[in-house]
């Protein structure tokens, strides 16, 4: 939606909350027949250029949810692979899944039973497929996954001292998680063909075990500790409501309805408000 620009009155006018607002003042002399090139109907995308670089380049998580139908992560799979190449060379990219079932070459912190995990990918090992699982009906902090993922640096680590005269890496532990996609694209793209829809058995009168709560804390653990306060994006591309763990909306039983908004209103709604107050935390 474009926002309304009042020419006169030099204000512009949300068009959500239709609050008014004013323009900045560089925009002081703009008329109809003088108007900025942000402003004009033909210009559809404007670019703008930094005075100076931006201190970390664009960075963008995706978080992925295996158990969909084998078309739609297919579909899936292969627009992610197509976007890679629409990226800056230099854009930090990583991936984390979540599903029932867990594959191969896993680094577990917790026992691993026919219960959700979600999986970090650390796509800067080139050996085999490696990925650290987290059980999905568990609440995470973030200071927990740094400790789990070794995202701490050395000196930050509890009961360990800073070591003098070594410099630390040049993008710390998170580099194994989060690499530029002109380094990594080979390991990402790997990993994103060797997912498979998740093959645990779902009855018919059950849903799908989504623990989606627990792979975005997951990543906004893995983002505070090495990007503070830098700009990135976690893509979260689900199948389905969250039915396990932290965040969930509605039960895995089909005879349980999602709640509406007509429930919101009454006040009638059983996992709302600890649903909203871990969105509210991510």
């Amino acid at each position: 939606m474009i926002s309304q620009v009042d020419m006169r009155a030099r204000l512009w006018i949300c068009p959500f909350c239709l609050q008014r607002n004013g323009l900045p003042p560089h925009y002081k002399d703009i008329s109809q027949d003088a108007i900025p090139p942000e402003l004009h109907p033909s210009s559809t995308t404007i670019e703008y250029r930094l005075a100076r670089p931006a201190p970390s380049p664009p960075i963008f998580v995706f978080v992925v949810d295996t158990c969909q139908e084998e078309d739609s992560l297919k579909a899936l799979k292969d627009s992610i692979i197509m976007s890679l190449s629409l990226l800056p060379p230099h854009a930090l990219v990583g991936l984390i899944t979540y599903g029932t079932m867990v594959g191969p070459r896993v680094e577990s912190f917790e026992k691993c039973s026919c219960s959700m995990q979600a999986q970090v990918h650390e796509i800067g090992y080139t050996e085999c497929a490696k990925s650290y699982v987290f059980r999905g009906s568990k609440d995470y902090s973030a200071k927990q996954v740094q400790e789990m993922l070794g995202l701490m640096a050395a000196g930050l680590r509890p009961a360990m001292q800073p070591q003098a005269g070594r410099a630390p890496p040049p993008m710390g532990p998170a580099s194994r998680f989060l690499l530029p996609v002109q380094q990594c694209e080979f390991q990402f793209t790997n990993a994103l063909e060797q997912l498979q829809k998740d093959p645990w058995p779902v009855a018919s009168d059950k849903r799908s075990l989504r623990c989606t709560g627990v792979a975005l804390s997951v990543a906004v653990g893995l983002l505070e500790t090495s990007y503070q306060n830098a700009g990135a994006r976690i893509m979260l591309f689900t199948g389905g409501p969250a039915t396990e763990g932290p965040g969930m909306v509605v039960g895995p039983e089909l005879k349980e309805p999602i709640r509406s908004h007509h429930d919101i209103e009454r006040d009638n709604i059983k996992y709302y408000k600890k649903a909203l107050k871990v969105r509210d935390h991510v």
